[in-house]
């Protein structure tokens, strides 16, 4: 497989260190993608209790038949390389068998706790909120997607996992989930799949296999240059108190795109842009529309190899946000774009030699979003990223 990485301070690959054995066993491959996102989904779950129990109305449901489509997008896309010839990881029946017990694993979770949990949805239309069903689809294909063509490009399996993001954030877009629901829906798509894999390689052995990754190389103090698909959950810490009430805003979704170009091991210049959505509640009632913001922003970034395969990061950037308009029952918030600053810290590890995952915390602060008010916005995003590695 042709290598992205450049920047190789290394003459030699580097020896195996003690991450690396942790890194290649079957449990940690199985976990180390989806386990975050479930976590936070669950510890996310009753935070916005208040928010949720909002008696007296439900915010406005938008139809967007499209979601139905794309969940199934990376699943087409690997039936079609597939029906091809496009030399895949595993044989057809090999195949079959894994991604069959895949769904058969994610459905039965994610009905089971439809049934258990019975949470209401934004819109009020029904109580199947919890998990995200469209986002537990799009994570499983596009793992499956991952797992039998990551291998020919890393722009595969970030195309993929672009296209399970999307739809997971449209889905709170459209005020069908809450922020929970699509993290633990994630979760579940990401681990249905590694067992119903782990299953499929139980059952078939050694038959019907091609390993692609027994000979890649790992070098320590390579350019740590990356491209990310981000998803995060996004925690406003700045509440406003107008003269008709009080604003409150709740955990929302952030998705997005962040690259840096690295110079050498430990210090580059990149930037991301994306979108959020945040939930609001107006005197004790809950928008018709989340407040919808994009950002752009540039910067310094950094970083540390702890190990050969697992490093540390942080940045420095600076830009501008624009918070969209949010109609409030008699005012409304929004509609200007403003200046804004973020920091953050990061993990970042490297599954194969082009293609990895990171878990982020970011602080930024922006102006007001409240007309006629100056106060501070500030925020947190806590989030894990599909990411290229140049």
């Amino acid at each position: 497989m042709p290598s992205f990485a450049a920047g190789r301070c290394d003459t030699i690959p580097a020896k195996r260190d003690k991450f690396d054995k942790i890194a290649d066993s079957k449990v940690f491959k199985s976990i180390y993608a989806g386990t975050p996102m479930l976590i936070g989904g669950m510890a996310l779950y009753g935070a916005d209790r208040n928010l949720k129990d909002s008696p007296t109305t439900y915010a406005k449901h938008y139809d967007n038949p499209f979601e139905d489509y794309l969940q199934y997008a990376p699943g087409a896309a690997l039936l079609a390389m597939k029906i091809a010839g496009v030399e895949s990881r595993s044989s057809w029946p090999r195949l079959l068998v894994s991604d069959a017990f895949s769904a058969v694993i994610m459905i039965g979770v994610s009905e089971n706790l439809k049934r258990a949990v019975k949470e209401m949805r934004p819109d009020g239309e029904d109580n199947r909120s919890f998990p995200s069903g469209h986002t537990a689809v799009s994570y499983m294909m596009a793992t499956m997607l991952h797992k039998e063509y990551g291998h020919i490009s890393p722009w595969i399996s970030l195309g993929s996992y672009a296209i399970a993001a999307t739809t997971a954030t449209s889905r709170m877009l459209h005020n069908r989930h809450w922020m929970s629901d699509i993290l633990v829906g994630a979760g579940i798509g990401v681990l249905s799949t590694e067992l119903g894999y782990f299953i499929g390689d139980i059952v078939f052995k050694d038959k019907g296999i091609t390993d692609y990754f027994s000979d890649q190389d790992f070098y320590r103090w390579e350019s740590p240059s990356f491209l990310s698909i981000d998803l995060g959950m996004n925690l406003s810490l700045t509440n406003y108190t107008l003269p008709g009430g009080k604003i409150e805003l709740s955990t929302g979704a952030s998705t997005g795109i962040q690259g840096a170009y690295f110079f050498n091991p430990y210090i580059g210049i990149g930037g991301n842009t994306g979108i959020s959505a945040l939930p609001v509640k107006y005197n004790g009632n809950l928008a018709q529309e989340p407040m919808k913001a994009g950002r752009l922003y540039c910067g310094a970034y950094f970083s540390y190899p702890i190990f050969t395969r697992l490093g540390i990061g942080a940045k420095v950037t600076a830009g501008y946000n624009y918070y969209g308009k949010c109609s409030l029952t008699d005012c409304s918030i929004g509609g200007k774009s403003t200046p804004g600053f973020e920091t953050g810290l990061s993990i970042s590890f490297k599954s194969t030699e082009n293609f990895g995952a990171r878990i982020y915390c970011d602080y930024g602060f922006t102006g007001s979003y409240v007309p006629g008010n100056d106060k501070i916005a500030q925020s947190i995003i806590i989030g894990g990223a599909t990411s290229i590695n140049f």
